[in-house]
């Protein structure tokens, strides 16, 4: 139960972060989660829930929480989750924990050592 529970919540960032984004970025949004949790399938949940970390969990409007089941960029967030939960697919980024759009340059960006640029986000670690 655990396991599901872990990959729902991965799925469910997947999806809200990175739906658009090429199948590399998609794993790289699921790669920060990853390296945020130190790789425990038990801390990725409280990583993606915590407070201000992910947009999309702290909208006021739920509507963006649960995908379609039909919805095929929902069921490939699921497949990936899946797989980087069960070892299959592993880190594209070099280790970062933070990422942002490529549109915008937050204030805490220069704070972090830039470690790759997938898709429409660039990525970061601790220096």
């Amino acid at each position: 139960m655990l396991v599901q529970s872990a990959i729902l919540c991965l799925a469910m960032n997947i999806y809200h972060e990175a739906r658009g984004e090429p199948l590399k970025g998609q794993i790289a949004v699921a790669s920060v989660t990853m390296n945020r949790a130190n790789w425990d399938v038990t801390q990725i949940c409280p990583v993606v829930y915590a407070p201000k970390q992910f947009s999309w969990t702290h909208l006021k409007n739920n509507a963006f929480s649960y995908p379609a089941k039909d919805d095929k960029s929902w069921q490939r967030a699921q497949q990936i989750a899946h797989q980087i939960v069960n070892g299959e697919l592993s880190d594209v980024t070099n280790g970062a924990t933070y990422y942002h759009n490529q549109t915008v340059t937050p204030a805490w960006s220069s704070a972090f050592a830039q470690t790759a640029a997938i898709g429409n986000h660039i990525f970061y670690a601790k220096r």
